[in-house]
């Protein structure tokens, strides 16, 4: 299996903050699994240990809903003539 990287922007926070987080994950003929961030930064500075477990389960869901998207629409820009 090969390490896959995905990148996405979200918020967070009682402000609703912006956050550049860092996803992992492994794919096969199945799909995706192992999904897992990596890292989140807000405005370049890390912030994975600042995060609560809520937050980061927030965040990872936000994730795994934006690559399933992401690979969606690069599956369907594939199949374009």
């Amino acid at each position: 299996m090969k390490d896959y990287e995905f990148t996405f922007n979200a918020t967070t926070g009682a402000g609703g903050e912006t956050v550049t987080c860092k996803m992992s994950y492994e794919r096969d003929e199945h799909g995706t699994f192992f999904e897992n961030i990596e890292d989140v930064t807000y405005e370049g500075i890390s912030i994975m240990g600042l995060l609560i477990d809520e937050q980061y389960s927030e965040l990872e869901m936000v994730g795994i809903m934006k690559l399933a998207t992401h690979l969606k629409e690069e599956s369907d820009r594939a199949q374009e003539p």
